[in-house]
């Protein structure tokens, strides 16, 4: 008897495993909420409470953006049919909660991310969260000018709206000659009052089906 032939794998189960993959991430920043707590209060010296906040509050983002993983491509119609995002870029806040909405609703989309960041608390978000994907689902890079220009050149789509208003001119221009798409800076309050699709919708410019 020959061997069954090997079906690909359907948009759905794959964003089934994505959802998984969350919140497997959620689980562990749990496991290591004081952990966090700390590292927290130290990158944005901030008070105890506040930092538990954040912490508390990532962990419900990661559960939320699991639960959209499946779903999106039922309420966004640039999602339909399997369709992700195109490489992307993602110019992380500074903000531990802000992060991890930003990074968590990319991967629920199924988006390949290369994410520069500064802040050691983000920073050891990002490792845990990446740590349940695939390798080249998530790729970090310091966020020095001279990194992130380059990044420019590697992406279709580079995510800057946490970026701030008056943000690297030289940036801009490598973008402009990569041919690379950028989502601009949004003042931090608009950032924040966005919705989960509003959020995520974006991303999807110039999305393809993948192979």
């Amino acid at each position: 008897m020959g061997e069954r032939p090997v079906r690909p794998r359907s948009p759905a189960q794959s964003a089934a495993r994505r959802g998984r993959a969350l919140l497997a991430a959620a689980a562990e920043v749990e496991s290591g909420r004081q952990r966090f707590v700390e590292q927290v209060r130290r990158a944005h010296r901030c008070r105890i409470s506040e930092a538990v906040t954040q912490v508390d509050g990532c962990i419900d983002t990661i559960v939320r953006w699991a639960g959209w993983a499946d779903k999106l491509d039922l309420v966004l119609p640039v999602a339909a049919g399997g369709r992700r995002p195109p490489p992307l870029g993602v110019l992380a806040p500074e903000e531990f909660l802000g992060a991890a909405r930003v990074l968590c609703s990319a991967l629920a989309a199924g988006a390949r991310c290369v994410v520069a960041h500064e802040s050691a608390a983000v920073g050891a978000l990002v490792d845990v969260v990446a740590a349940e994907f695939p390798a080249e689902a998530v790729t970090v890079v310091a966020r020095d000018a001279d990194t992130v220009r380059k990044l420019a050149t590697t992406v279709t789509l580079l995510d800057a709206r946490a970026a701030p208003g008056d943000w690297d001119a030289g940036l801009r221009l490598a973008c402009a000659e990569a041919g690379t798409r950028v989502l601009p800076p949004l003042p931090a309050e608009h950032l924040a009052d966005l919705d989960d699709l509003a959020l995520v919708g974006p991303l999807f410019t110039g999305a393809v089906r993948p192979a």
